[in-house]
C-alpha cells in the first residue's frame, strides 16, 4: 500500500472521527431500534417518495401482463396471428420477438442509467423515462402490425430501464392488468386490447404529476460533495423535530470513509469496471443472484401464463379467473412479507420461499405426466397461480438484500448491472419459452415445471453460500464486513467498531 495513499485515508477517517462520531452513532442506534411499523410513521415523506420512485415498478409489471394477456385474447389474435390449419396462432418468432427485444431495450436502458442517474441525478432519470415511455405507449396504441408492436415495446422497454424491481409495486402493476382485462376477453372488436394500451399512459403521467414534490436524492448530493443540498433534501423528507443534521453528517461521514477504502483498494468508484474489482465483485455476485430471484421463481413462466394456459387447453375465462386469483396471492404474500422481513432474516426467507416454489414447480411437472384432461389441466393452472406465494419471500428479500449490499459509490451501477443482467436471464427464457409451449412447437405443457424445478434447486445452493443477511446494518457496517470478507453465514453475528482508530486498522490490512 502506497504511503500517500495511507495520508489520504487517514485525512478522510479523521474527518469522519471529527465530523460525527457522537451524535451520528445515537441518531444510527435509535433508528436501528425501530420496528418497521415504526420506522414507517416516523417517516411517512419518506415512505411517500419511496412509492412514487417505485412507479416504474407498476408500470413494468402492468406492461408485462398486459401482453401475456393480450396474448390469449380472441380481438388482439385477429389483429396480430397468422392462421395455421384454421387456427389463430401468434407465431412464436413474434412471441419471442416482442419479449426479449422488451427486454434487450431494458437491459441497454439500465446499463445507461446508471451513468445518466450518476451525473444527472434521479429526478431527471423520473422526467426522462415518463417522457420516452409514454411515446412507447402511444406507439404500442397504434400498433396495425407485428413489426409497429415490436417497435413500441422496444421504446417502452428502453424507457423502464432505470425502474428498480419492487416486488409489491410488480405485484400491483400485474393485479391493475389482470384486472382491467378481465371484462374484456370477449370483446370482438380491437378496442378490447386497445383501452388497455391506453391506460399504461396513467403511469408516466403519475410520473410528471409527482416530480415537482420529489426532492433530488441526499445520497447523490453526498456523492456530489453537496453538504448543504444533503441537508435541504433531508429536511424535505423528515418529519418535524427530526435530527436532519446528525443524519446529513452521518451520511457524509459513511461516504468518506467508504472513499478512503476504495482509494486503498484501488478502486475509483467511477467506472463499471470496478463492480468486478476487489471486495465489489463479492458484492456485485450477490446483486447478480438476487436480482435474478423473479426468473428463478418462475416469473417469466408467469408472465406468460394467460397465453400458455391457453395453449394447453384451460378456457380463456377459465384462464382469467386462474390468473387473477394467482396475482392477488402475489399481492398478499409481498404485503405479508413487509411483516416477516421485520422479524426473520434475509437467508430464511430466500431459502423458504425458493423451496416452496420448487415444490409446487415439481408438481406440475408430474401432472405434465398425465394425459391432458380437464382436471389435470386444472391443477396445472392451480399449482401455477400458488407459486406467488412465495414471490414475497423470495423476491422481497432478494430485492432488499441488492439494494443494501453495494457501496453507495456504486449503488446506481451495480443495481444497473444486476437489472441488465435480470434482463438478459429472462430475455434467455422468453424467447425459448413459446418453443417450448407452443402447440406448433415441443407442446410441452406442465412438463414445463421439471425445468423450473431443476433451476431452483441449483439457485438455493447459491444463494446459501452467498447471499448474506443484510438486515439491521448501516452502511459502513456493510463496507467494513465485505472488506474484512465477512464470511457469508457469520454476517449476523459480526460486531461493528466504528472508531476511527479501527476504520484505519482494516484499511491497512486491505
Amino acid at each position: 500500500m502506497a504511503v500517500d495513499d495511507m495520508d489520504k485515508a487517514g485525512d478522510v477517517l479523521h474527518q469522519e472521527d471529527t465530523r460525527t462520531e457522537a451524535p451520528a452513532s445515537v441518531a444510527e442506534l435509535a433508528e436501528g431500534q425501530m420496528s418497521a411499523w415504526q420506522c414507517i410513521r416516523r417517516n411517512p415523506k419518506i415512505v411517500l417518495c419511496s412509492l412514487y420512485a417505485n412507479i416504474g415498478a407498476v408500470m413494468i409489471g402492468y406492461d408485462n401482463l398486459a401482453l401475456a394477456v393480450c396474448l390469449a385474447m380472441p380481438a388482439f389474435q385477429q389483429t396480430f396471428a397468422s392462421n395455421a390449419n384454421g387456427a389463430l396462432i401468434i407465431p412464436a418468432y413474434w412471441q419471442s420477438a416482442w419479449n426479449a427485444m422488451y427486454n434487450v431495450m431494458t437491459l441497454v436502458g439500465s446499463l445507461a442509467a446508471a451513468e445518466f442517474i450518476d451525473w444527472f441525478g434521479c429526478r431527471l432519470g423520473f422526467l426522462f423515462t415518463a417522457v420516452v415511455a409514454a411515446a412507447g405507449v402511444a406507439l404500442n396504441f397504434v400498433a396495425q402490425d407485428p413489426a409497429q408492436f415490436l417497435g413500441g415495446k422496444m421504446i417502452t422497454g428502453f424507457a423502464v430501464g432505470i425502474a428498480i424491481f419492487n416486488t409489491i409495486c410488480m405485484n400491483l402493476g400485474f393485479l391493475i392488468a389482470i384486472s382491467a382485462t378481465y371484462s374484456r376477453v370477449t370483446i370482438p372488436d380491437e378496442s378490447a386490447f386497445r383501452h388497455l394500451f391506453a391506460a399504461a399512459w396513467a403511469f408516466p403521467g403519475a410520473l410528471l404529476i409527482g416530480l415537482p414534490f420529489i426532492p433530488e436524492s441526499p445520497y447523490w448530493h453526498a456523492q456530489k460533495n453537496q453538504p448543504t443540498k444533503v441537508t435541504r433534501a433531508l429536511e424535505r423528507l423528515s418529519p418535524k423535530g427530526a435530527p436532519v443534521q446528525q443524519r446529513a453528517s452521518q451520511l457524509l461521514a459513511a461516504v468518506d470513509a467508504e472513499r478512503a477504502l476504495m482509494a486503498i483498494s484501488g478502486s475509483s468508484g467511477a467506472s463499471l469496471l470496478d463492480c468486478f474489482r476487489g471486495a465489489n465483485w463479492r458484492r456485485t455476485r450477490i446483486v447478480l443472484l438476487c436480482s435474478s430471484m423473479n426468473i428463478i421463481v418462475g416469473g417469466t413462466l408467469s408472465a406468460n401464463a394467460p397465453y400458455f394456459l391457453n395453449q394447453t387447453g384451460l378456457a380463456s375465462h377459465t384462464v382469467t379467473m386462474l390468473i387473477q386469483i394467482g396475482i392477488s396471492l402475489g399481492l398478499l404474500s409481498a404485503l405479508v412479507n413487509v411483516v416477516l422481513m421485520a422479524r426473520f432474516n434475509q437467508r430464511p426467507l430466500l431459502l423458504g420461499g425458493m423451496g416452496l416454489c420448487a415444490a409446487m414447480f415439481l408438481v406440475m411437472g408430474v401432472a405434465g405426466c398425465f394425459e391432458r384432461t380437464p382436471s389435470n389441466l386444472l391443477i396445472i393452472g392451480i399449482v401455477l397461480q400458488i407459486t406467488p406465494l412465495s414471490y414475497g419471500p423470495s423476491v422481497g428479500a432478494a430485492m432488499a438484500v441488492a439494494g443494501e449490499v453495494s457501496s453507495m459509490s456504486l449503488r446506481s451501477k451495480t443495481l444497473g448491472v444486476g437489472i441488465a443482467s435480470n434482463y438478459l436471464f429472462s430475455t434467455i427464457w422468453l424467447v425459448v419459452l413459446p418453443y417450448l409451449f407452443n402447440e406448433d412447437e415441443a407442446n410441452l405443457g406442465g412438463k414445463i415445471g421439471f425445468i423450473f424445478f431443476g433451476q431452483a434447486l441449483l439457485w438455493m445452493v447459491a444463494v446459501w453460500f452467498e447471499v448474506p443477511n443484510t438486515n439491521r446494518r448501516s452502511y459502513e457496517d456493510l463496507d467494513l464486513m465485505f472488506e474484512s470478507r465477512v464470511p457469508t453465514r457469520k454476517f449476523k453475528t459480526w460486531e461493528a467498531d466504528h472508531s476511527a482508530a479501527a476504520l484505519a486498522a482494516k484499511v491497512a490490512d486491505a
